[in-house]
């Protein structure tokens, strides 16, 4: 063997051995029957991204998964970085199964990241975290090795945080999804109009 060819075995075999190739990951379903339609579900283990105007309707995506979790009596958390969440107003969501986690702006993307890696829950929800920057990496890698769902909810996109799914909440039940191909526009909540 050349040494050109082995020192490109000798590379492959440090990469499998520090960043194993896996493949895609599972996805569960959002209980939206016409999100799961379009994308399969949320990328698990992953990161996935909403974003959009507060009262748009963000929660309304993760809401379904939140009661699913919680009725099943696995505990899901909730990383509240501006302390705004009022858990009652959760319908449906059983609050003895709700960590919820109000660290502030500067320590939530930490505590996500460090619930994420756990593996201790399955979902993690981040609420209104600021821009992430490296830590959006973190919480990536962390998702990955603790295999938590993990949901970014804000008000506007992070261009930085390179999550496997990207949803826009346009308001009025409908939402942009990004990273499957082209973008599409697709109503989710409300009544439903036949296409």
């Amino acid at each position: 063997m050349s040494s050109h060819a082995a020192t490109i075995a000798a590379l492959r075999a440090h990469l499998n051995h520090v960043a194993p190739h896996r493949g895609p990951p599972d996805l569960i379903p959002t209980g939206l029957p016409s999100l799961d339609t379009r994308i399969g579900g949320w990328p698990s283990p992953g990161v996935s991204a909403i974003h959009g105007p507060v009262g748009s309707g963000r929660l309304g995506l993760v809401l379904p998964e939140l009661q699913r979790h919680t009725q099943a009596q696995r505990t899901v958390a909730v990383v509240d970085a501006m302390g705004w969440l009022y858990p009652p107003g959760l319908p449906g969501v059983d609050l003895r199964h709700l960590m919820l986690i109000r660290p502030g702006s500067a320590r939530a993307a930490w505590a996500a990241t460090q619930l994420a890696g756990s593996g201790a829950v399955p979902m993690v929800v981040l609420l209104d975290p600021p821009r992430l920057g490296r830590e959006g990496l973190r919480l990536i890698r962390a998702a990955g090795s603790g295999h938590s769902t993990t949901l970014v909810l804000s008000e506007a996109q992070d261009p930085e945080l390179h999550s496997a799914l990207r949803i826009e909440v346009l308001g009025q039940g409908r939402v942009r999804v990004q990273g499957q191909g082209a973008p599409y526009i697709l109503k989710v909540l409300g009544p439903q109009k036949p296409e």
